[in-house]
């Protein structure tokens, strides 16, 4: 086991020395972003997808844990972790060649990182026989679409749109290991840290796990359904970020509520960003000037580091392990 430092056991996790690989992993991405950004190499979209495997998704797979003895995720979970600065490195390098079949090839690293993490994933569904408890279920479910988020960078590299601008293949990867998969290992961090959530939680997090699926299929095929979907899963994002500040923050210390309540209160307002463009896309009306390189720049940057970092951040100050069966 790696315990974080305040002692919180945080996952079967390889390490090095008292680090945990996936921390060091995350610090090593995060200079690697910088220097990237610094450089001027990426555009605003590929800023977005490339801090995902480079820092948000090992911060995350810090605190997936724990993992059984035994079995599939025993093994496979070890596996994407070693992997995993190696595909992140590769998501990067994919956005800096100029040939299609070689970025293509470069991200199908990164799908087999998260082919990795989805097993484990689905295996440990397997294992409990159920949904419960959530919070669990909410942690693996961000490991299973963190999948999708990766077939959809190979899609974009491979120049396979479907029916869609180019660009929303790439938003798709970004919402896949954003929505996808930040969001409900943070509800399910927040599920252990609660101990035994009410049925409230248990609903809140049960959109929060639908929502990402309902809202690609509403972007597919139709915009009201896209436009439905994105209204309800943004109301459900606000109220989840108010239950983190008013049950959670209280109980943790200063560092760490600042930065809880900074992603609480970033999330909502993102998505009231993408609810203004499908009220657009569906009505014809835009009254808040909300094109989609604005609500992109501006619901990606606040996704990226309001939400997503600093959430993923806090959690890391202290680690909360299971303790309930809800």
């Amino acid at each position: 086991m790696t315990r974080s430092a305040t002692g919180s056991v945080v996952g079967s996790s390889p390490s090095v020395g008292r680090f945990a690989l996936t921390d060091l992993s995350a610090v090593f991405g995060g200079a690697v972003w910088l220097a990237v950004v610094v450089a001027g190499s990426l555009s605003a979209i590929e800023r977005a997808v490339v801090l995902a495997p480079l820092v948000l998704v090992p911060l995350g797979l810090t605190m997936v844990g724990p993992l059984p003895v035994e079995g599939l995720p025993h093994w496979l979970y070890p596996a994407a972790v070693v992997l995993q600065p190696v595909g992140a490195v590769c998501v990067l390098a994919s956005f800096l060649v100029s040939t299609p079949s070689v970025a293509a090839g470069a991200a199908v690293v990164w799908l087999l990182v998260t082919g990795l993490l989805g097993v484990v994933g689905l295996q440990r569904l397997v294992d409990r026989g159920g949904l419960a408890p959530i919070s669990d279920t909410a942690i693996d479910s961000g490991l299973v679409y963190s999948v999708v988020g990766a077939v959809a960078l190979v899609l974009h590299h491979l120049g396979i749109s479907f029916w869609f601008e180019p660009v929303i293949i790439l938003l798709t990867a970004i919402h896949f290991h954003y929505a996808g998969f930040v969001l409900p290992v943070l509800a399910g961090l927040t599920g252990r840290a609660v101990g035994t959530p009410g049925r409230g939680f248990q609903l809140l997090t049960g959109v929060i796990l639908l929502g990402p699926a309902i809202i690609a299929v509403g972007i597919s095929f139709s915009p009201l359904v896209e436009f439905v979907a994105v209204g309800l899963f943004t109301t459900t994002v606000a109220v989840f970020g108010g239950y983190v500040v008013v049950r959670v923050v209280p109980d943790r210390s200063r560092v760490q509520g600042l930065c809880l309540v900074g992603s609480a209160l970033a999330l909502p307002v993102s998505m009231l960003l993408a609810l203004a463009y499908a009220v657009m896309v569906v009505s014809g009306i835009d009254p808040l000037g909300v094109s989609l390189s604005r609500m992109v720049r501006f619901h990606g940057s606040l996704n990226a580091f309001g939400f997503a970092l600093l959430g993923l951040l806090g959690w890391r100050v202290d680690v909360p392990v299971r303790t309930g069966t809800t």
